[in-house]
């Protein structure tokens, strides 16, 4: 019972808020009329200034000037009353004064009459004189003047029973009628088409949500679930928007033109709206030529574009093409698809809507000068990226050394190369400065020839270490080390013998280049097992010593079997001669 009393309270309380606002509306639509009936009763003669007319209808010297009552041409007057008024000045007279019959309630439209007397007619209304047709309408005409006079007659009175039914109660009753249900339609429709937009935000955030609102072409996605959402919702808003100010932009001037006290501005803004559909249907006619230009030269944009892109596929092919590699086949896919766009964008420019206007000039010198003072940077790496990646220098994956920066290569882009260091820091560099670098790169040689990279490294052990001792160690522990190839065998070099020590250089192949320092490490602490076990110290040793230097040092092989040092020789020096 509490709901239906509910119900019914709100309901009650939605017809009292539509009677109120019909009796509103039927009390300021009928004002205007009742006062005009009262003063015309009253014998006075209320101002009125002839309706407005379209500009169609507006007169002039060669076809006339309109008699016009409530908007709608009555008949058109060419001669005017010489030395008295113009033709103008005619019409607009004859005009006020059937308006004043109009407002006449005690004049019905069957008194208004004409009478002929020689050669003119006398059009009027019980004893008021409207006009006389004269011998000069007669010639400007081509008719004779009762035939002009009756005419007029009848035109006349069809008018006032047209002013004065749609002024009638009923009529004013059947208009508020159809202004209530147009309030309601409207608001219906605009309840309609906000449910409905909310219904579609709410199914688009739960999309959003189950990401699954991504927009993909192919392997290529171009926008994400957050911006697509952002996007499809911003479409409905402005869709809302737009069909709300359609929806009041058709009730506003209906409702106006449905009483006369405000046909006029409703009428006006129907005959905008008619004009503007009017306009924009035509201009659509006169584009549907370069609309039909545009979708052919999309059509075949599309056809030349999936007919390179499987041109260069088969170019990617190892067995056919072994100069193309295939990692060139994705970005010339992409520049041949962008220049084939571009190209097509120019033959499709003087199709475009607003082509040659000054709008479109300007446009196009603002973008012109941004890209000439601003994209010099841009340009330099865009094309320092299509030589990086004709030239082969990396792949994504590879592990690199860029200058000082070492580590795997993350993303490889028109603009920036992005590298992940074994540190988990992600380097961004402009390709400009990495085509200017020296770039290495550890897994070129595995990818490209299933060989290995060579890690190696130096120790410095004293001469008093047998060196094959050294070697025996070393390779020991290289193999020991995991990741590190049996086949082909470590081996060692040395390097250099130093002053007081020789440097024994490791070397050892890995197919694993993303493991360098931690295969690394693992081998130095190998090296430090290795040469502890047999009793090596890993040292680099320095020595200063004091020696008899007068011993030969030439090999005892080549010396005499009875060779003895020579002892120091001392001498004192020798004394002066003696002077006389």
């Amino acid at each position: 019972m509490g709901i239906f009393r509910d119900c019914l309270f709100r309901l009650g309380r939605t017809i009292g808020i539509w009677l109120l606002l019909g009796v509103m509306v039927f009390g300021l639509v009928t004002l205007p009329a009742g006062l005009a009936q009262e003063t015309a009763t009253l014998g006075e003669t209320p101002p009125a200034e002839p309706a407005p007319v379209s500009q169609t209808t507006v007169g002039n010297v060669v076809d006339g000037f309109p008699v016009v009552l409530d908007g709608q041409v009555l008949f058109m007057v060419r001669e005017g009353i010489e030395g008295a008024t113009t033709a103008e000045e005619r019409a607009e007279i004859i005009s006020q004064r059937i308006l004043t019959i109009a407002h006449t309630p005690d004049m019905t439209p069957d008194s208004v009459r004409f009478t002929t007397e020689g050669n003119h007619s006398v059009v009027q209304a019980e004893d008021t004189i409207l006009f006389t047709v004269r011998p000069e309408d007669e010639a400007a005409f081509g008719i004779a003047h009762p035939e002009l006079a009756a005419t007029a007659v009848e035109r006349i009175q069809a008018g006032l029973l047209t002013y004065r039914e749609r002024r009638s109660l009923r009529r004013l009753l059947t208009n508020l009628v159809a202004t209530v249900l147009s309030t309601m339609a409207i608001f219906l429709v605009l309840r309609g088409i906000f449910f409905a937009s909310s219904k579609l935000l709410t199914y688009i955030q739960q999309r959003r949500d189950a990401g699954t609102l991504s927009i993909q072409i192919q392997s290529v996605q171009l926008l994400g679930a957050g911006a697509t959402s952002y996007l499809l919702m911003a479409l409905v808003r402005l869709v809302r928007l737009g069909l709300t100010l359609i929806g009041l932009y058709l009730y506003v001037p209906f409702v106006l033109s449905q009483f006369p006290a405000t046909e006029v501005v409703g009428d006006r803004l129907l005959q905008d709206i008619a004009d503007r559909l009017n306009l924009l249907a035509q201009g659509f006619v006169a584009y549907l030529p370069q609309l039909a230009m545009l979708a052919i030269l999309v059509l075949v944009t599309r056809y030349v574009i999936e007919f390179a892109n499987q041109v260069i596929i088969e170019l990617g092919r190892h067995d056919v093409y072994p100069w193309f590699y295939p990692e060139w086949v994705q970005p010339t896919v992409r520049l041949v698809s962008l220049l084939i766009a571009a190209i097509a964008l120019v033959v499709a420019g003087p199709y475009l809507p607003g082509f040659g206007s000054p709008a479109f000039q300007g446009i196009s010198l603002f973008v012109g000068a941004l890209l000439t003072l601003g994209s010099s940077s841009a340009v330099a790496n865009a094309l320092s990226g299509i030589i990086l990646i004709y030239t082969r220098a990396f792949q994504l994956g590879d592990f690199i050394r860029i200058d000082d920066i070492v580590g795997e290569v993350e993303d490889k882009s028109l603009f920036v190369t992005r590298v992940l260091t074994p540190k988990q820091e992600t380097v961004t560099i402009p390709n400009a400065s990495v085509l200017n670098s020296n770039v290495t790169n550890y897994s070129a040689i595995c990818r490209e020839s299933n060989g290995y990279l060579l890690l190696y490294t130096t120790i410095t052990l004293g001469y008093d270490v047998p060196w094959r001792t050294v070697h025996q160690v070393l390779i020991d522990a290289a193999q020991a080390t995991p990741h590190i190839q049996h086949e082909p065998v470590p081996f060692v070099l040395q390097t250099a013998l130093n002053d007081f020590n020789v440097s024994y250089q490791l070397n050892a192949y890995t197919a694993y280049p993303a493991k360098m320092p931690v295969i690394y490490s693992e081998l130095h602490q190998n090296i430090q097992d290795k040469c502890n076990q047999v009793g090596i110290e890993i040292l680099s040793p320095t020595f200063s010593a004091l020696r008899d230097g007068n011993h030969s040092t030439i090999p005892g092989d080549y010396l005499p079997a009875d060779y003895q040092s020579p002892g120091f020789v001392m001498q004192l020096p020798k004394p002066p001669p003696p002077t006389a």
